[in-house]
């Protein structure tokens, strides 16, 4: 595996050993549709949310930096964003109010967008095979639900969070596994 690919991997190891041990500490939280965003409003859990989306953005870093190095600035640009969204959804804690609040919401849909359209010229322009494109419409449907669960349609944002940032990260570290050298 190609080490832009493997600092990829890591990122995605790193923030989800993080959320699980959000999780363990919170004894849950991802009721009540409110998402990942919960252990970011807690005492007990902003540290290990906080690393984790830290730990997640540094590794993701290292592999634009790869990427451009090896001539994929596009793809380490896109990378660069996903970096600055991520710090943006962490630094707009929903919990300290309603103008942390509203801009925790702009920089989450933000984020998602990004990491949509992203993922679509990940597919169609950069690495297009059957797995990459099942990740991407797997990616697509988390962020439906997740959307509708926004919307108070349905209580399933924390799943549908978890299948679009599952799906979007696997995307990430397949498509620049398979990429040639250069």
């Amino acid at each position: 595996m190609p080490a832009a690919a493997r600092y990829l991997l890591l990122a995605q190891i790193a923030f989800w050993s993080a959320m699980l041990l959000c999780l363990a500490i919170a004894h849950g939280g991802l009721g009540d549709n409110h998402g990942f965003s919960f252990y970011g409003g807690r005492l007990s859990t902003i540290l290990p949310y906080a690393i984790g989306f830290l730990a997640a953005a540094a590794l993701i870093t290292q592999a634009a930096a790869l990427l451009d190095r090896s001539g994929r600035s596009r793809l380490a640009a896109g990378l660069r964003i996903l970096v600055v969204l991520l710090l943006a959804d962490l630094l707009t804690p929903d919990t300290l109010g309603s103008a942390f609040y509203a801009a925790h919401i702009a920089a989450s849909i933000a984020l998602f967008l990004f990491e949509a359209v992203f993922g679509l010229w990940l597919v169609t322009a950069v690495v297009s095979t059957a797995a990459s494109i099942r990740l991407y419409a797997t990616q697509i449907t988390g962020g439906v639900v997740a959307g509708l669960s926004q919307l108070q349609w349905i209580g399933l944002l924390s799943l549908g969070i978890f299948v679009f940032q599952v799906a979007f990260g696997a995307l990430l570290v397949i498509v620049v596994a398979s990429l040639p050298d250069r």
